[in-house]
């Protein structure tokens, strides 16, 4: 596997970033609190904070030269070990006809990177702005670096700068892709073959998303599940047969690779409930949670907002009486850095996931005295709405691509009785813990050295 090293960052840090380098045709300096992990595709960094010096700040700065004061960096170092934070050291070259580090730039990265190391105990990232060109290097030591190939912007929409062009890609066939191709293109299609997705949960909504990402040329997944299939699964999950028994992951890896036999196909067999279980999904470009339990949902947030890994999580929820439908909803909701998660727009709760952490038998005490609200296990399940959910986070995955709805909302829902559709925009929760563990990874846990 070629390395991908790369920074993540939103849309407004992004343009925040250039339009600060252009403002003076002297340097200038910025420094970005950022996260780090590791995988093994990479290194990569998730910003979380921009801190510009004033001018009273630099000990020196010209059109050739720059030099922040010891005691403005000092402050850096300090808000980023408040944060379990790393550093990402940028400046400008406004005048460079050909962007490259300097030997001054190579000596004062290395130092600073050896007072991070020394201090944080983390890797420092580095970004060189130019006129037009960006590039970047991640130093592992202070005496080891490696090139950054991309900026990968991930918010409500997500999309890469190349910093270094990689020359391999991979061969399209436009024969099998051509109605694909002309909706969205061949760039759009070659982008779709070089995406890594994971779903976590491959149940009703699970296995339709992973049916619908291997005809539409996704070519890598990692599948999530513990459970085992039942004989009442059979009747909404895509690619089961009769006879089937065993894993659900081996059922739904039997079907990608029936419908593209060159599929790469990682399969979990266990269930999302520890941060630790991240570093399993930590490779992922795109995450589908499709789980109807609140506790990997509740995680699947820290991998969104730590680690900039948009997830797309997929719900039903249908009401029954008298042997009807009556009332329900179908729903698809975005979580990425910058937008509200599902605790912010109340889709999960605290008390559900305490009382999915109880033996059964307290769980059922607990809910007989009124103290945690039940966690209502026999709800309908049918095909046409289980579909009907996963082709609505299907539809978001494309618009997070190729930004075909023309909305900034992150949350459709459909009512299945009404047929009413709504796109919701919501804010973020000062309060929440989406807000708390912005790029706040685990370097070490995560991918591990």
């Amino acid at each position: 596997m070629s390395k991908m090293n790369d920074i993540r960052m939103t849309s407004t840090q992004l343009k925040q970033l250039g339009e600060i380098m252009r403002e003076s045709q002297d340097e200038t300096a910025i420094f970005l609190l950022a996260g780090v992990f590791k995988t093994k595709s990479g290194i990569h960094f998730t910003v979380k904070r921009i801190i510009t010096p004033k001018e009273n700040e630099y000990d020196s700065r010209s059109a050739l030269h720059i030099q922040v004061s010891p005691l403005f960096f000092n402050k850096v170092i300090s808000l980023a070990e408040a944060n379990n934070v790393t550093i990402i050291q940028c400046h400008s070259h406004p005048g460079a006809d050909y962007l490259q580090y300097s030997v001054t730039d190579n000596r004062g990265e290395s130092a600073s990177s050896k007072t991070i190391q020394d201090n944080i105990g983390l890797p420092m990232g580095s970004l060189l702005f130019g006129r037009e060109k960006i590039i970047g290097r991640a130093w592992l030591t202070p005496k080891k670096n490696q090139p950054i190939h991309e900026i990968r912007i991930v918010d409500r929409h997500y999309r890469k700068k190349i910093l270094v062009k990689q020359n391999k890609k991979k061969q399209i066939d436009e024969e099998i892709y051509d109605r694909q191709i002309r909706a969205f293109g061949l760039r759009g299609q070659e982008l779709l073959s070089q995406l890594k997705v994971g779903i976590v949960g491959l149940g009703g909504t699970g296995s339709a998303v992973a049916e619908q990402l291997a005809r539409e040329g996704i070519e890598d997944f990692v599948l999530m599940e513990h459970d085992i299939i039942e004989p009442s699964n059979k009747t909404r999950i895509y690619g089961s047969h009769h006879d089937d028994t065993g894993p659900k992951t081996k059922i739904i890896k039997r079907n990608i690779k029936a419908i593209n036999p060159h599929a790469s196909v990682k399969l979990v067999q266990k269930q999302l409930e520890s941060e630790n279980d991240l570093e399993l999904l930590s490779d992922c470009d795109v995450v589908f949670s499709c789980t109807d339990r609140h506790t990997p949902r509740a995680l699947l947030i820290i991998l969104a907002h730590a680690y900039s890994i948009p997830v797309i999580d997929v719900g039903v929820g249908l009401d029954s009486e008298n042997e009807m439908i009556v009332s329900g909803h179908v729903r698809a909701t975005l979580i990425a850095p910058s937008l509200p998660c599902l605790r912010c727009i109340g889709v999960v709760n605290s008390d559900t996931i305490l009382a999915e952490s109880m033996p059964e038998k307290d769980r059922q005490s607990m809910e007989e005295h009124g103290y945690i609200q039940g966690l209502n296990d026999d709800v309908p399940a049918v095909i046409p709405y289980t579909t009907w959910a996963a082709c609505l986070g299907v539809v978001l995955f494309k618009d997070l691509l190729f930004n075909s709805l023309k909305t900034e909302a992150n949350t459709l829902v459909q009512d299945v009785t009404s047929f009413e559709s709504s796109k919701l925009v919501a804010s973020s929760q000062p309060d929440c813990v989406c807000i708390a563990r912005q790029a706040r990874c685990r370097y070490k846990e995560i991918g591990g050295d």
